[in-house]
């Protein structure tokens, strides 16, 4: 019970007065968009950058936990498309959608702002190296599955362009604001770039606040969302097989993987596979089906629900951690 109250209720306390403050109408639904864009433009690459340049460089390639992130990742994605593909009969690329919603969780707005709210800004490396490892491997296999598919269904199928799909793979992977921030901070750590001091005063300054503002504007928008809850565009037996998956399966899988086959010495960095193994998927996922127009009315919900139900599974694996 110590855990909870000194770990888990103030973190959800956050989300609670965002929602609330929803509710109660003291602030507009339409805020959360502005609260989101200062975190994800401003707040969250200053604390990103700020971690991992100050970071020592042995921290930033730990060998185990690269491998671990990555490897638990391939195995939920494979298992799910398998499961789609053959138990649900789904089609090529379809399945690697399904794939996405249980394996690319909301790092950005809930695992980091979560980590660092619970165990301080040093949380913030292991957590901003995860980030990139998820974007790198998830937004990989998206965009390759579905942009050979179209090439297969073309009339000039056999020549497919490698340099525009490489392009586009790189393109949402490097160039939004929270990975160009982890780019940028592993190349200063690594080459020992020196820096103004303003620089980091900045950034020092700034950063912190991606964390509660992220917390609270994940509470303002779900009081905004109770309209998808009523949405009949799912099946029942692949919504339970999708939520089973993200939310129980990956972190079991995660914590065997550490605990059992490549451990990791540090708590603090067990504990960020783990928990960021156990969020809820994340809403770029809606960005990419909408590219591909695959699974749009269905995302939505899932995103939803696995946010709602998260709050509880999230909260019973801190206190299974920590405790």
């Amino acid at each position: 019970m110590g855990t909870m109250f000194q770990v888990v209720i103030p973190i959800f306390a956050i989300i609670l007065c965002g929602f609330l403050a929803g509710r109660l109408s003291l602030l507009p639904l339409h805020g959360t968009s502005s609260l989101n864009y200062f975190v994800y433009y401003f707040a969250l690459p200053a604390l990103l950058f700020f971690s991992l340049s100050t970071a020592p460089i042995e921290q930033i390639a730990n060998t185990n936990f690269i491998i671990i992130n990555l490897v638990i990742t391939l195995i939920c994605f494979s298992i799910t498309v398998a499961i789609f593909k053959f138990i649900f009969k789904k089609k090529f690329p379809e399945v690697t959608m399904y794939g996405m919603i249980t394996t690319y969780g909301n790092t950005g707005f809930l695992g980091i702002p979560l980590l660092i709210a619970a165990f301080g800004q040093e949380a913030a490396i292991p957590a901003a190296i995860a980030t990139f490892i998820y974007d790198l491997t998830v937004i990989t296999l998206i965009i390759v599955s579905f942009e050979a598919a179209n090439a297969m269904n073309t009339k000039n199928g056999n020549k497919v362009k490698i340099v525009p799909m490489f392009g586009s793979i790189v393109k949402p992977i490097l160039l939004n604001p929270i990975n160009a921030s982890l780019a940028f901070g592993i190349i200063v750590a690594f080459l020992k770039i020196p820096l103004p001091e303003s620089v980091y005063v900045f950034t020092e300054v700034l950063g912190p606040a991606a964390g509660p503002t992220a917390l609270f504007a994940l509470g303002l928008g779900l009081s905004g969302e109770r309209s998808v809850l009523k949405s009949k565009a799912y099946n029942a037996s692949e919504f339970i097989t999708l939520l089973s998956l993200k939310l129980i399966f990956l972190p079991l899988l995660a914590m065997f993987f550490v605990y059992f086959v490549f451990p990791i010495d540090d708590d603090l960095w067990a504990t960020t596979i783990i928990i960021l193994s156990a969020l809820p998927t994340g809403a770029i996922v809606y960005v990419f089906a909408e590219k591909y127009n695959t699974l749009v009315k269905q995302v939505p919900l899932y995103i939803l629900a696995t946010t709602l139900v998260s709050i509880i599974t999230i909260s019973i694996f801190l206190v299974l951690i920590v405790g």
